[in-house]
């Protein structure tokens, strides 16, 4: 099986591309910069075969020279700016440009060369104000009310790739996920804002102290986890609906996550902090929003995650000790 990876060299792709790679896959990666040199250390182990190629999804010329060349047959498209404000305010064609045009430049090439399966990696963020309304999020129940330029365009790309779907029987599934950490995050330049969990191990790890606006509870998923789920979705053999979350389907908070740093790292000290301009971790009230059902994606396919709270906390603090590059630097 050929399969082509958009953003690969991301935080979630990296990911997603281990997982092909320990199956015995042939990927191909689609992305800006090579993966980091440890990835591609690690990847040359496993039983799969991975080319990169260095590129910009929404060029046409180049990702049809790939469909041309590499006999691809699965897509997932991950290439995305994950944008904050900063970059909404001085950059939003370019936010617009990859998260929308890059998905069209992408779908009409599988279009043409008949993929089998085409999944788009969506995100919670499409619930925007609704996911404060309701108790859990449900992709049929909970209506998308995005807020910021990333969740209105990942919603507007969702929606243009199963219109694709309904147009020219094309075989796409969306997958909105959680609220990831974990193994491989890294700033690629693409990501303005790393997980708070991947700031407080950085922060424990220093010795430093942490200030927290708040206790950070949130529905939580593993890298790991995500990258599992959008492989049980790329090779689903009849799924029944169009759009799936991919979650853990359970909570805790960053500050437990600090409460298991402090058994690791005596040195490191957290508190909370009323004025959240005094905070040195992001936990914005956007990610307050209500846990993400994980009923449709478990019940249709078994997928579970595998990894809760210690699962992850012992995983992800092992692969630091292992992978001790300075993530920041991509």
């Amino acid at each position: 099986m050929t399969v082509l990876v958009t953003g690969g060299s991301g935080f979630v792709g990296l990911n997603l591309l281990q997982l092909l790679l320990e199956r015995g896959d042939r990927v191909v990666n689609l992305s800006l910069a090579p993966p980091p040199a440890a990835a591609q250390q690690l990847f040359d182990s496993l039983p799969g075969t991975l080319q990169s190629v260095v590129g910009d999804a929404c060029d046409a010329p180049t990702v049809e020279r790939i469909f041309e060349g590499q006999g691809i047959e699965r897509v997932v498209h991950a290439a995305v700016i994950t944008a904050g404000p900063e970059r909404e305010r001085s950059d939003p064609a370019g936010i617009v440009a990859v998260n929308l045009q890059s998905v069209l430049t992408v779908l009409e090439a599988a279009r043409r060369h008949g993929v089998q399966r085409f999944v788009y990696p969506s995100s919670g963020a499409v619930y925007g104000e609704s996911a404060y309304a309701a108790p859990v999020l449900d992709e049929d129940a909970t209506p998308p009310r995005p807020v910021t330029l990333y969740g209105i365009s990942k919603y507007a790309a969702e929606r243009m790739a199963l219109r694709y779907r309904t147009l020219h029987g094309m075989d796409v599934l969306a997958a909105r996920l959680g609220i990831v950490f974990g193994r491989w995050e890294h700033a690629t330049g693409q990501r303005d804002t790393l997980s708070a969990i991947y700031e407080l191990t950085r922060l424990a790890r220093a010795g430093e102290t942490a200030a927290l606006p708040n206790a950070g509870r949130r529905d939580w998923v593993y890298a790991p986890d995500v990258a599992a789920g959008l492989v049980t979705l790329l090779y689903h053999p009849q799924p029944a609906h169009a759009v799936y979350h991919v979650t853990a389907g359970r909570e805790w908070s960053a500050e437990q996550w600090c409460e298991r740093l402090q058994t690791r790292y005596p040195d490191f000290r957290f508190r909370m902090v009323t004025d959240e301009a005094q905070a040195n971790v992001n936990l914005y009230r956007a990610s307050f929003r209500a846990p993400l059902s994980n009923l449709r994606l478990r019940e249709e396919t078994g997928f579970a995650a595998r990894f809760g709270l210690d699962e992850a906390f012992a995983d992800y603090l092992d692969w630091l000790e292992r992978y001790p590059l300075d993530n920041r630097q991509g």
